[in-house]
């Protein structure tokens, strides 16, 4: 938008123009022109000179409040501004058709100028503002949604009164600009929400459009995260759809709508609606046998005394955001499942886990004892 204000002592007219920065051939577009009286008395018999571009083809003009615009001539009849908040303002909008066959080749660019200036009254300080369009070929807008990534993060566990825990959700959306042009798009979650886990609504921030501006090939990745919310349940489904618009054109190139959802399932474990986090993450189910052998230990044992309660619910305090990092790492999982191997096998069996222990310091003893008299010869 260019605006000029009258100069001089008889400045009391502020002319503003507006209109789009890029079109498509074929596009309707829309220009706006603002006068405004700063003065302190009315100004009457305002004219205003606005001739379309040859790259458009006038359709229609909309003054407001009143006033007539000749799309012949390209003339705007104001009418009479005051000095008050309501008459001290018209507006004009002018909608006009961009031709077809403007660009020959994929990188031209057309470029055309609007421009509007105060006629009269003759007295006044002449007075202009101008915008300019750039015209670009039918299909070279081509925005693409490449990937979306769900997590989800654990921060707080507490039992007290009852099971719950806060988390928090993200997404990660990736996108591309394809076309042959720069481009200006928006991107937007237009929908978001967590079935299960007792959660509610869940707003994902940035919860507006967000602009994205690229170069022919160029990517970005956008984050969009929730506070911390709070749960009941490690049981739940997160499912989203995000959208891509270019901000002054429509892609013509579909899909700009992506659908995906993701699953978290931590079974009932027994005890308050919680599993055993690390060894299910660790050996990936929570139906594995040795997750059994670890949870029966629990209901069987621990919880049957104040010292394995405590136990439990310190295990149950630290271990989901453990769990939820064990569980994407490979690597980790295999050296994690020896350690718990051996536990479960202890468990099954802890008569000859003791015989073992007992072998263990004998044969430590020993060699620390042999050590001694080497060192005393």
């Amino acid at each position: 938008m260019l605006g000029f204000p009258l100069g001089g002592a008889s400045a009391t007219l502020n002319l503003a123009k507006d209109g789009p920065k890029t079109a498509r051939e074929g596009d309707l577009i829309e220009y706006s022109i603002e006068v405004v009286n700063e003065g302190a008395a009315s100004v009457a018999g305002v004219e205003v000179l606005d001739t379309l571009p040859a790259e458009v083809q006038f359709v229609q003009a909309m003054p407001t409040p009143g006033g007539t615009y000749n799309s012949i001539n390209g003339v705007w009849t104001l009418p009479t501004l005051g000095t008050s908040a309501n008459d001290k303002t018209a507006g004009l909008q002018i909608q006009a058709l961009v031709n077809l066959n403007l660009i020959n080749n994929p990188d031209d660019v057309a470029d055309i100028t609007n421009r509007a200036e105060v006629m009269a009254p003759l007295d006044q300080t002449p007075l202009e503002a101008q915008v300019s369009t750039n015209i670009i070929c039918t299909f070279c807008i081509d925005w693409e949604i490449e990937s979306v990534t769900f997590d989800y993060e654990i921060d707080d566990i507490g039992l007290d009164g009852g099971y719950d825990y806060k988390a928090r959700f993200f997404l990660w959306v990736k996108v591309t600009n394809n076309g042959s042009v720069t481009s200006d798009a928006t991107v937007t979650v237009t929908k978001f929400g967590v079935r299960g886990g007792g959660f509610g609504a869940v707003t994902l921030f940035p919860d507006a459009p967000v602009t994205v501006t690229l170069d022919p090939g160029q990517s970005q990745t956008i984050e969009f995260e929730s506070d911390r919310e709070k749960g009941d349940d490690f049981d739940f489904t997160a499912f989203w759809e995000v959208t891509i618009s270019d901000v002054a054109l429509l892609d013509p190139v579909l899909p700009n709508t992506v659908s995906g959802s993701y699953s978290e399932d931590f079974d009932d474990g027994g005890y308050s609606g919680v599993g055993c986090f690390v060894s299910t993450a660790a050996y990936g189910s929570y139906l594995a046998p040795h997750v059994e052998t670890l949870r029966d230990f629990r209901d069987r044992h621990l919880l049957t005394n104040p010292f394995g309660k405590w136990l439990v619910e310190f295990y149950y305090r630290h271990s989901p955001p453990a769990a939820h990092y064990i569980r994407k790492r490979e690597t980790l999982r295999a050296i994690i499942r020896p350690v718990l191997a051996l536990v479960v096998y202890s468990i099954k069996y802890p008569v000859a886990a003791l015989l073992v222990l007992l072998i263990l310091l004998l044969l430590t003893r020993h060699r620390s004892q042999r050590k001694n008299r080497t060192l005393r010869l």
